[in-house]
């Protein structure tokens, strides 16, 4: 649950710091207040922060995984190397 707050904060973050450029050039482009394409670059940065952000919990997970599995092999008796 902690994740997923985190994810979704993060994720909100982004997409509103995004959502201000946005807004800003496509005012910039037109000249006036309207509504374009600029919500679907909203919604991609949505998605694209999410991926993100839960690929770096994935990746973090698994070096924490591996770190474990490392320290469990190093408290066995010693091992025979296969010199071939």
């Amino acid at each position: 649950m902690k994740r997923d707050l985190i994810a979704v904060t993060w994720s909100l973050l982004v997409t509103g710091a995004i959502s201000k450029w946005a807004f800003h050039v496509a005012y910039l482009e037109r000249g006036y207040k309207a509504v374009g394409g600029e919500y679907l670059v909203i919604l991609v940065a949505y998605m694209a922060a999410w991926k993100a952000i839960n690929y770096l919990f994935d990746s973090l997970e698994e070096l924490e995984c591996e770190r474990n599995r490392r320290k469990k092999r190093s408290r066995r008796t010693a091992r025979m190397r296969d010199y071939r």
